[in-house]
C-alpha cells in the first residue's frame, strides 16, 4: 500500500469534512462521498477518512492494546501500518445517531446502507466470507 512509513499526505491534497473531524482526498474520494451523501441523505456521515501511516500506527497500537497485544486479533479489525486502504482514499461512513454501532453489522441493517447497495455504491472490500480473516466491514467505501 504505502511505499514508505514516512510518506506524508500533502495538505493541499485533502479536504476536511465539516462536522466529522475527518479528511478525504480531493478528487475521487471527496467527489464520491459528496455524491453518496446527496443520493442517500444527510443522515449519512463520514466516520473515518484518509489516514497517513503515523495515524495508522497510533490506531493499530491502540487496537493492539485492546486485543491484549494479540497482533493477529488486532489485524482482523484494523490494518497494520502501511497496509490500510485508507491511505489510498478509502473511507468509512455511518448513520447519524448510530454511534459505535456504525462499526458493527448493525450498520448493514440501516436504510442508508440499503440505499447505498441499491444505488451500486457498495463494493465491499472485506465481505463476510473473505479469506483474509478480516472482519466484515459494510461501512467501508472502496475507492478504485
Amino acid at each position: 500500500m504505502t511505499p514508505e512509513l514516512t510518506t506524508r499526505i500533502p495538505i493541499p491534497d485533502v479536504v476536511k469534512i465539516l462536522g466529522s473531524g475527518h479528511y478525504l482526498l480531493r478528487g475521487s474520494s471527496y467527489n464520491l462521498y459528496q455524491q453518496i451523501r446527496q443520493d442517500v441523505g444527510q443522515q449519512l456521515l463520514l466516520t473515518s477518512g484518509i489516514r497517513n501511516v503515523v495515524k495508522q500506527i497510533h490506531l493499530f497500537l491502540a487496537k493492539s492494546l485492546q486485543s491484549e497485544l494479540n497482533l493477529s486479533k488486532a489485524s482482523r479489525s484494523l490494518a497494520p501500518p502501511g497496509h490500510s486502504f485508507h491511505c489510498i482514499g478509502d473511507f468509512d461512513v455511518g448513520k447519524t445517531g448510530l454511534g459505535e454501532l456504525n462499526f458493527t453489522e448493525d450498520f448493514s441493517r440501516t436504510e442508508e446502507f440499503m440505499r447505498m447497495v441499491n444505488l451500486g455504491y457498495i463494493d465491499i472490500r472485506y465481505t463476510d466470507t473473505n479469506l483474509y480473516g478480516v472482519r466484515y466491514e459494510p461501512w467501508h467505501i472502496k475507492i478504485g
